[in-house]
């Protein structure tokens, strides 16, 4: 009845599905327009059809694509959901296996290769990077001998790479087809070789179930599976340090020695871990910030007290988003703070000082919190203008090492200013109170100053 349109019309709108779908494909050759096509997404892809006859849209899909294997297989589903029926479309060939899953190795040999599995070792398929030592995903077909390893970079080309290995496929569930589990082997940098299968669990069916759908992909899967099993990890109560696929064991020196060479990086992370009681997994991307924002909330304040003293730490240590977010600013910060107080209290307090010796106190000041830069700008901004001022000012510039300003001050305010430069040097390198205060004493009366310089109670 090929060419009887009525008759096609007919069988298109009463009995077994497959054949209206079929009479419906059939009557398409005989309808003078084109037909409007209707689309169909699915995690395979999106597929095109005619809708027409009184059958649903898998059947019209399956056989107005038949020449697709992973479109055909859409026209026995309902078949696969009533009667627990296995499908495989391949090539030319469709094969139903009953109720067992026992796909064809042809079958299993083509999907390996459309995921980039070209590599095959007895029944074993495997991208050109995947190995034992390597992270990979694992497809291992039930009832057969036969698995694919697939590497993360191959995996990120397929997106989904189970989704592509299941397209020519039509089962009741595609977890009974295929066991999926994610690798990661460590290498072991110290501690022992046990260590090694750390990291190796099952993956949560759940997440299974989500990647099956085509909700997530490789990379997701195996991103979220990770974050659960570095989860679990925390709630063991033994130190463990892994970064990536490098084991550290117990050792925390090695591990902070691989994530930076800073020195204050290094001591401030080394003093955070020895806060936290449980392993501690990093990525290849972490950073020593990342690792410290992940933990600044319970030990910040232990990682503070590692670098700067008890007050200092308390002070700046926040619990709040701003600090966990960049913890090592805040870490700089009172390393700063901490540094700055701790040469304040070598420098001794005056009160009662005269022009003359408040600008020395003023320079000397800002020289040994801030440096050479404080110091000049200082300098910079004092207005002065008499001729003890100005020399004193030229002897600093000079102990300073800054010879290019010397052209503003008179002869005898340039001889001057030399005269006193070597006090001012020695000022500017006094370490304990005491020797400021005798160096200050000692400069003033070298400048000509009479007045009684105290020291503050």
């Amino acid at each position: 009845y090929k060419d009887d349109q009525t008759k096609l019309e007919k069988f298109a709108k009463r009995g077994e599905r497959l054949a209206r779908a079929y009479a419906a494909t059939i009557g398409l050759v005989h309808e003078e327009k084109a037909p409007y096509l209707a689309s169909a997404k699915y995690p395979g892809g999106t597929v095109m059809f005619a809708l027409r006859g009184r059958t649903n849209k898998e059947k019209l899909i399956g056989v107005q694509n038949f020449d697709s294997p992973k479109w055909r297989v859409l026209g026995v589903l309902d078949l696969v959901k009533k009667k627990r029926l296995h499908f495989y479309s391949y090539g030319d060939e469709f094969v139903c296996t009953g109720r067992q899953p026992k796909p064809p190795e042809e079958y299993i040999a083509q999907a390996a290769e459309s995921v980039g599995a070209t590599r095959k070792d007895g029944g074993a398929f495997s991208c050109p990077h995947a190995s034992a030592a390597n992270e990979r995903l694992e497809f291992e077909f039930v009832n057969t001998d036969k698995k694919i390893s697939i590497c993360p970079q191959c995996g990120a080309k397929n997106k989904n790479t189970l989704t592509k290995l299941a397209e020519g496929m039509a089962v009741p569930n595609i977890l009974d087809e295929i066991d999926i589990a994610v690798e990661r082997p460590l290498e072991i940098v110290s501690g022992s070789k046990d260590m090694k299968d750390l990291l190796s669990e099952p993956v949560d069916h759940a997440l299974l179930e989500k990647y099956a759908s085509g909700e997530i992909g490789d990379k997701e899967l195996v991103d979220m599976h990770f974050d659960a099993v570095h989860k679990k990890l925390e709630e063991r109560s033994d130190r463990l340090y892994v970064r990536g696929g490098r084991s550290y064991g117990s050792d925390p020196e090695t591990f902070v020695r691989d994530m930076t060479d800073d020195e204050l990086e290094a001591k401030v992370l080394k003093a955070m871990l020895a806060d936290i009681p449980h392993p501690v997994v990093a990525d290849p991307k972490d950073t020593v910030n990342s690792i410290m924002s992940r933990y600044w909330s319970d030990h910040g304040l232990a990682a503070l007290n590692g670098v700067v003293p008890g007050e200092v730490a308390k002070a700046y240590h926040k619990d709040d988003s701003e600090s966990a977010q960049s913890p090592l600013k805040v870490v700089r910060q009172a390393v700063k703070k901490a540094a700055h107080a701790e040469v304040t209290s070598r420098m001794p307090s005056y009160t009662g000082l005269s022009q003359y010796s408040k600008l020395v106190d003023d320079v000397i000041r800002a020289y040994k919190t801030k440096g050479s830069s404080g110091a000049n700008a200082v300098l910079d901004a004092d207005t002065s203008n008499d001729h003890r001022s100005r020399s004193i000012a030229h002897a600093f510039y000079l102990s300073l090492g800054i010879s290019t300003k010397s052209w503003k001050y008179t002869g005898e305010e340039q001889e001057f200013g030399r005269h006193l430069s070597g006090f001012a040097k020695a000022l500017m390198d006094s370490e304990d109170a005491d020797a400021h205060h005798k160096a200050f004493v000692t400069f003033m009366k070298e400048a000509g100053s009479t007045e009684d310089i105290k020291r503050s109670s």
